[in-house]
């Protein structure tokens, strides 16, 4: 008897992981999805504010600049670190070197701020500066990093959270 539960030992110990480990899967997707659904309530609760349209909510000073005929007024832009021009993000849309996107195509965004201080190496540099991934319903997505752009962490947030992306 007790030499059958010896050599059923390891087999009933992989049991115990494999079912471990499902159950983790099963209770991080859950709580991965409840995360998201929220994000996407908030958003929602956003754009009902303003009448079921998406609408960049700005409490700062907005940009000089020409409005847009399709996104309206110029909120804020996010210059490039070389070279003329930047992320223009407008009331109702955004244009990203040749891409435009309106709020109302936006199914996420998300924002990884920079690591204040000084970077002595290449993969410092890589790893510590801000990117903002937005993640349109349809087509490729749009990353605004910190090697190129001049991201502001307080204004990358503000964009995130004036469209109702907040966390």
């Amino acid at each position: 008897m007790i030499s059958t539960i010896m050599l059923n030992l390891p087999v009933i110990f992989m049991l115990i992981v494999f079912v471990g480990l499902i159950v983790f899967i099963v209770l991080y997707l859950k709580a991965f999805y409840a995360a998201r659904a929220q994000k996407q309530q908030k958003a929602e609760e956003q754009r009902a504010r303003h009448g079921g349209e998406s609408v960049l909510e700005w409490s700062g000073d907005y940009a000089d600049g020409a409005p847009d005929g399709e996104f309206g007024r110029l909120v804020v832009i996010v210059p490039k670190k070389r070279g003329d021009g930047g992320a223009r993000f407008y009331e109702k849309g955004l244009a990203v070197d040749n891409k435009r996107l309106p709020y109302s195509e936006v199914k996420d965004i998300v924002y990884s701020g920079a690591t204040p201080g000084m970077k002595l190496t290449l993969q410092q540099m890589t790893r510590d500066t801000g990117v903002m991934w937005i993640y349109p319903k349809k087509g490729s997505t749009i990353g605004l990093r910190g090697l190129t752009y001049r991201l502001d962490n307080d204004t990358m947030e503000n964009i995130k959270k004036g469209l109702g992306f907040s966390d």
